[in-house]
């Protein structure tokens, strides 16, 4: 889609590319261009443009560290919480430990707020409001201890009918309920936001098995709508982790699986820079059809093309990709690994990591 804002009296036909006038190129889209040797007037209108958006002013080749860095926040339960069930002394690696790695090498900023233990209440109250007024990527991994309520439910019942039909048709409802309410306070932080689908447990006894499946199946589809509808992009670890590998206890993530998340979670971010978040195209005046349309720079600081190129959003992930890296233990860099507090109700789901 051709831009709104085109210069008048041009020759060039209407809507083309090559008509789009210099304001609309936020500044922060031109890194590494000189424009002012190759356009000073450019240069300078552009600049006139950016004190008027209320972007401060740069030096050669600076760039607003908001249109820039990558900070990663984690929310959730143990799955993104993962350190107390590993064992550091032989290496392995917590999903924190991982993204920190990672973090390192691409020059992001990770916070990880996730802890054991956690219901969606627990990530409304108590991690919602600690997020950094910074934040560009938000990752979610949560409900799956909701649904283990759930499951305590009828396992007290003895699994009568009235236990099951309440869990399964009325709880699980409550829970998407609560879900879809936290998801759009995180939507509205205006940042890119994934969502971890729930993985079914690697539990031993068929029964067990049998019903997390069919429970899951209703959940993470509800979810997934959910997430659909917020235009929320999804790390499907349902379809992820696939093999007994995959879990440190039939709860758990062990490092292999939590490696397949972080792949995923690598792949999210590199789909979604930081200028496409929603609260930047706001803020940026970027004069397009669709706010989800950022103009496409080429060599020489010009638009190559009209219709630009959409920010890749609502994507699903389902790489069951495992790094090399991991093969190789770091017994230094996982011992520097924290194991926080854990919520009480983590510690009364013991007997389930033994089922």
């Amino acid at each position: 889609q051709a831009h709104r804002a085109v210069s008048e009296g041009s020759e060039e036909p209407p809507g083309s590319c090559w008509n789009a006038r210099p304001q609309e190129l936020l500044p922060g889209l031109l890194k590494g261009i000189d424009l002012a040797k190759q356009w000073p007037e450019l240069h300078m209108e552009a600049a006139l443009s950016a004190s008027a958006a209320g972007i401060p002013a740069l030096s050669d080749g600076e760039v607003p560290p908001e249109l820039e860095g990558v900070h990663v926040v984690l929310l959730g339960d143990s799955t993104l919480d993962n350190a107390r069930y590993l064992n550091v002394a032989v290496g392995e690696l917590s999903i924190e430990r991982q993204l920190t790695k990672k973090s390192l090498e691409q020059g992001w900023e990770l916070t990880s707020l996730a802890q054991d233990g956690s219901l969606l209440e627990d990530v409304f109250v108590r991690q919602l409001p600690n997020i950094p007024d910074t934040v560009t990527h938000v990752v979610l991994s949560a409900s799956g201890n909701d649904l283990l309520t759930l499951l305590n439910q009828m396992v007290v019942a003895n699994f009568s009918v009235s236990s099951m039909y309440d869990a399964i048709v009325t709880g699980l409802k409550e829970v998407s309920e609560r879900y879809k309410k936290l998801l759009k306070a995180l939507h509205n932080l205006g940042c890119h936001l994934a969502i971890c689908t729930v993985y079914r447990p690697n539990f031993n006894h068929v029964f067990f098995k049998s019903l997390a499946t069919f429970s899951l199946g209703l959940h993470n589809a509800r979810i997934k709508q959910i997430s659909a509808d917020l235009d929320c992009s999804i790390i499907d670890l349902a379809n992820i982790l696939d093999c007994r590998e995959d879990f440190a206890n039939p709860l758990e993530l062990s490092t292999r699986g939590g490696a397949k998340l972080v792949e995923n979670v690598g792949m999210f971010i590199a789909d979604h820079p930081t200028l496409a978040m929603s609260r930047l195209r706001h803020s940026a005046h970027l004069y397009a059809e669709d706010d989800a349309f950022l103009p496409v720079v080429g060599a020489f600081g010009v638009p190559i093309r009209c219709c630009a190129t959409r920010a890749l959003r609502g994507q699903v992930y389902t790489s069951k990709k495992i790094p090399k890296s991991i093969e190789q233990t770091d017994k230094d860099f996982a011992s520097q690994q924290h194991v926080g507090e854990r919520q009480h109700f983590s510690e009364e789901q013991q007997r389930w990591r033994e089922t």
